[in-house]
């Protein structure tokens, strides 16, 4: 228990301050440019936490624990890389399929994210557990 703890808390902590660095700092006006008026004034930061809080617990279970388990952070980066872009596409891909005037370029910047983003994350969990377990 307290292993799968120490693993959530550090991949919530990188999720966190990855994406707010990738959101906040670096593709700041990427997506705006990219969605225009679809986008909401200022996220909804209810519903944006619950995204953090699951998707934090399904790295943990998916690529984090199994990473622990082998020893290995390459484990980690692999599979947070293949749940990232599993995850992300699942969204992307669906809103190029379904929605008009959906970007290409914001899909695959947005995958391209979601699968590194995905894979610090896991190495971040599991190098919480390495080194404060």
């Amino acid at each position: 228990m307290k292993t799968s703890l120490l693993a959530y808390a550090g991949a919530v902590l990188t999720l966190l301050a990855c994406d707010g660095i990738w959101l906040g700092l670096i593709a700041r006006n990427f997506y705006r440019d990219q969605l225009g008026a679809l986008m909401l004034p200022s996220p909804n930061l209810a519903i944006a936490a619950l995204f953090y809080l699951l998707f934090a617990a399904a790295v943990v279970v998916l690529a984090v624990l199994p990473a622990l388990s082998t020893g290995s952070i390459v484990t980690a980066f692999l599979h947070g890389a293949i749940l990232g872009l599993a995850a992300y596409g699942t969204y992307d891909i669906t809103n190029l399929a379904t929605l008009r005037n959906w970007p290409v370029v914001m899909s695959l910047v947005d995958m391209a994210w979601g699968t590194a983003l995905t894979a610090l994350t896991a190495a971040g969990g599991y190098l919480a557990v390495r080194f404060l377990g």
